[in-house]
């Protein structure tokens, strides 16, 4: 199963459907893509977002947010979709080098 399969891409301007996932218990990664979202939304909700993202991090997945500005220190954001599923990528590769 390829990173794309195990990745869900969601929006805050979309109407999330994650109930087509068949093969929910495999997904282990998330990527927020903030793009054109207001800062000030993005403020509002950014302390929902650090407490998922340590939800994520107990499962050993990942959770990475993109968008134009940084905002937070301590959650990872990248600028592109690209990056966001590079990051992934490589934080995959450092947990199998560690097992």
């Amino acid at each position: 199963m390829n990173i794309v399969d195990r990745t869900i891409v969601f929006k805050l301007t979309d109407e999330n459907d994650f109930t087509n996932l068949n093969k929910r218990n495999e997904v282990s990664n998330f990527i927020a893509d903030l793009r054109g979202v207001d800062l000030t939304v993005i403020n509002n909700i950014k302390q929902k977002f650090i407490t998922f993202d340590a939800s994520i991090s107990k499962i050993n997945g990942s959770f990475v947010i993109v968008s134009d500005t940084s905002f937070d220190n301590d959650l990872v954001i990248v600028p592109t979709l690209q990056e966001a599923y590079d990051y992934i990528e490589m934080e995959e590769i450092e947990r199998e080098l560690n097992l």
